[in-house]
């Protein structure tokens, strides 16, 4: 603009064509970052819907893929691309809707199987509408109705997860068909079967995969460390046990001390998580804090013998309450010196012990 006006043509003009002049460049800057602007706008909408684009620009390329964590339940996933691991939100989110978060696992698999996260309809799930292949364009509803749809195929499976793969593959008639055939029990052959008839009466040359299974399960181990109580003494203070930190010497994980005593076992857990007392008895300590234990109670069963729940968010109960087995003493967190939720459990004979003076509780939980 400041050229323009020192233009010796420009002067010699006047003042209102000097005037549109001036405004007419105006406008045409104006227009050129609109253009800009739009662009810019358009170019943003389509990466986002090109999975290819997307996972290109987003991509760490040559970082190795990390070996995954279990999410919940008693499998731990393997392989499952980050492709399929970046809508573990919403996993997570539509499995505890339908009440099958134990599962959660079993259905990243599903997806890998399904798509390897390579597709909107992540989960392959448009059929189980009615709608052709592909039809969702959304990954979050492709998961919503995916997971919705195992669930149900869960149900009807009477809780047979094999059973219940193979039907989110083939279509619930396949429940029926194992029912009538085989006595509910699934087997690779009733999937061949149903497979063979049904391809039979559609006048197609396969129907489904009758390695449905086998392919959804390479991508999960079972985790060895999800135990169940044997004949112990106590109760289970979690619906589910996955022990995270042994009783005895060990490295703190948040001092860093190389010969610190853990008078304690620790378990996984999440904040949804009931924390449960191992046994009847009466509430002596309810502790809110921020450092050590964090929020902790101490339940005492008799004369020598007491347990201890640490790190909780929340407590639900009071000092002189009693409490019987199995009763919530509050929720699971990671309050006090703590990394990240979890419970730290405690079998003492007297108050004020001496960490390597306590008992293991795995001893007392038969563990």
């Amino acid at each position: 603009m400041s050229r323009l006006k020192n233009n010796r043509l420009y002067k010699k003009l006047p003042i209102k064509y000097r005037l549109i002049i001036t405004l007419a460049v105006m406008l045409v800057t104006v227009l050129f970052f609109i253009i800009i602007l739009l662009f810019l706008l358009v170019a943003s909408s389509y990466i986002q819907e090109n999975e290819f684009l997307e996972r290109f620009l987003s991509s760490d390329n040559g970082q190795e893929e990390q070996e995954q964590k279990p999410v919940s339940g008693a499998y731990i996933v393997s392989g499952i691309a980050p492709e399929v691991t970046r809508y573990e939100e919403y996993f997570r989110k539509y499995a505890k809707e339908n009440g099958i978060e134990e599962h959660t696992e079993i259905i990243m698999a599903m997806t890998m199987q399904e798509s390897g996260g390579r597709y909107s309809d992540v989960m392959q799930s448009s059929e189980s509408l009615g709608l052709p292949v592909n039809t969702l364009n959304d990954p979050e509803k492709s998961i919503e109705q995916g997971v919705k749809y195992f669930s149900q195929t869960l149900d009807e499976a009477g809780g047979d997860v094999e059973l219940a793969l193979q039907a989110y593959n083939m279509g619930s008639g396949f429940i029926n068909y194992v029912d009538e055939h085989n006595d509910g029990e699934y087997s690779k052959e009733m999937a061949k079967q149903f497979s063979d008839e049904m391809a039979g009466k559609m006048g197609w040359s396969r129907y489904g995969d009758i390695n449905y299974v086998d392919n959804v399960m390479r991508y999960l181990e079972k985790d060895e460390s999800v135990l169940a109580a044997k004949d112990g003494e106590w109760a289970l203070p979690l619906d589910e046990i996955r022990t995270t930190s042994e009783f005895g010497m060990r490295t703190h994980p948040v001092t860093g001390e190389t010969e610190s005593f853990h008078g304690g076992l620790d378990f996984a857990c999440t904040p949804e998580d009931d924390i449960m007392a191992v046994k009847d008895g009466e509430v002596v300590e309810a502790i809110h804090s921020n450092v050590g234990y964090g929020n902790y109670v101490t339940v005492q069963h008799s004369e020598n013998e007491f347990s201890r729940y640490a790190h909780m968010t929340s407590l639900s109960v009071s000092v002189g309450d009693s409490v019987s087995q199995g009763d919530s003493l509050g929720k699971c967190g990671t309050t006090g010196s703590s990394t990240g939720n979890h419970l730290h459990l405690e079998h003492m004979t007297e108050l004020g012990q001496a960490h390597p003076n306590k008992t293991d509780p795995r001893e007392t939980l038969g563990l």
